[in-house]
């Protein structure tokens, strides 16, 4: 099958080009080389991830303009195990997904050439890979390795579980065994922790979270990370926690024997599990089952962004650092500034006591009229002195507190 290099531009930049050789059953490595041989700019992956967030995250790329000859044709390669596109009215999500082109295969179209093989290492172009500019902050070599174990990296069939996985197994089993034992998950939960992995998830969902964490786990190990006793993962020092959450759904509420003795029947509604997992990646990131593929089918879009949030954690550690430094002297500048204020006020107050030691010699010599009412100013002129003296720090009944005792310890954030 044919298409122009403006048709297949404009599938890569709104599908992505995973998704373009998905809705037409394309050969995806022979996909790629034709789209770099035909000069089609594809979107790097941090513009996949905004494509992969639908409307709004379209409109936050700036799609680079197509080189060329916009209608040259490229050919392209469908799977060999692809079915024929369908006439116009089919409802083949393969059809609709395509958009407006209502040809049908012929047989001779869907595989003309040699399947690829299954990529080895020296077959990566690694710096054309999608994910080469995403890890732009790992060195070459690193580089090279983690988009290697993207690409291979799957559920672990017949293999020996992980380590921690097995601990979580047996766990999440002891747990099941007083439930059942007890007929009461609240009673159980009263004297022995529930699982973590089961808090938000179904247990018919827990061999699909333990498979995905066997694998995540084991690739993280060979890649030079570790795995933590929780479960998180340490990559370059960041931690990262993995967290699995089953969507739910309002269902209407069928009251047992049970509910009805206990007057729980008058509920409408329940909420149940609908077996949709989501992958929460350090809390920055999410990956969730999807209509065409599911969280075990994107194992390698997981273990990017592990090491994607881990460089974020390690720059906004930085940056919290330079804050933090930045506060300090922020604070060491007002204290400097309030003591020089101090000082200035302390002035002040020795002038006003000058002032009325002043007065009070004029009145005795008769210099000065109305000694009735010295008392009175006097009392009044040496509050106001009290209250501007960082060394007393009076209250003052009008004017409150202007300092407080000179040689209080200063507050300090915690």
């Amino acid at each position: 099958m044919n298409m122009t290099r403006k048709e297949i531009y404009d599938h890569i930049w709104t599908r992505t080009v995973q998704g373009f050789a998905d809705d037409y059953s394309l050969n995806y490595p022979i996909l790629l080389r034709r789209i770099k041989e035909a000069g089609i700019p594809r979107p790097s992956r941090k513009e996949i991830l905004f494509i992969r967030q639908g409307e709004d995250g379209l409109r936050a790329i700036h799609r680079p303009e197509l080189p060329g000859d916009p209608d040259e044709e490229v050919k392209l390669t469908r799977r060999r195990d692809a079915e024929p596109l369908v006439e116009m009215g089919s409802t083949s999500p393969t059809k609709r997904n395509a958009g407006k082109r209502t040809e049908t295969a012929s047989p001779e179209e869907i595989e003309v050439e040699e399947a690829v093989p299954e990529e080895t290492p020296a077959l990566i172009d690694y710096e054309n890979h999608p994910r080469w500019a995403s890890l732009y902050f790992l060195t070459q070599a690193e580089r090279r390795r983690v988009i290697r174990e993207t690409e291979v990296i799957g559920i672990r069939k017949g293999a020996p579980l992980h380590p921690k996985v097995l601990e979580f197994q047996k766990e999440i089993a002891a747990w099941q065994t007083q439930v059942d034992i007890l007929g009461d998950e609240n009673i159980v939960n009263a004297v022995l922790d529930k699982p973590h992995l089961v808090d938000r998830v179904s247990l018919e969902n827990v061999d699909r979270v333990l498979s995905i964490l066997d694998s995540l786990y084991t690739s993280v190990e060979l890649l030079g990370g570790s795995v933590l006793e929780d479960g998180s993962v340490s990559l370059h020092d960041q931690i990262v926690a993995l967290r699995f959450t089953e969507s739910r759904a309002r269902v209407p509420f069928e009251p047992t024997v049970h509910d009805e003795m206990t007057g729980e029947d008058g509920k409408k509604w329940t909420m149940q599990f609908t077996g949709k997992l989501t992958l929460s990646v350090g809390y920055l990131y999410s990956i969730r089952d999807r209509r065409k593929d599911r969280i075990e089918d994107r194992l390698g879009d997981a273990l990017e962004l592990l090491f994607l949030t881990a460089f974020q954690l390690s720059q906004n550690r930085a940056e919290t650092g330079e804050r933090q430094e930045l506060d300090s002297f922020n604070r060491e500048l007002e204290r400097t500034e309030e003591l020089v204020q101090q000082a200035k006020d302390y002035e002040d107050a020795q002038r006003i006591r000058t002032l009325i030691k002043a007065v009070q010699k004029k009145l005795s010599t008769g210099e000065l009229e109305y000694r009735d009412y010295f008392p009175t100013w006097a009392a009044w002129a040496s509050e106001k002195a009290e209250w501007l003296d960082p060394t007393v720090g009076h209250r003052d009944a009008v004017l409150g507190r202007r300092h407080e005792p000179i040689l209080q310890p200063p507050k300090l954030d915690p």
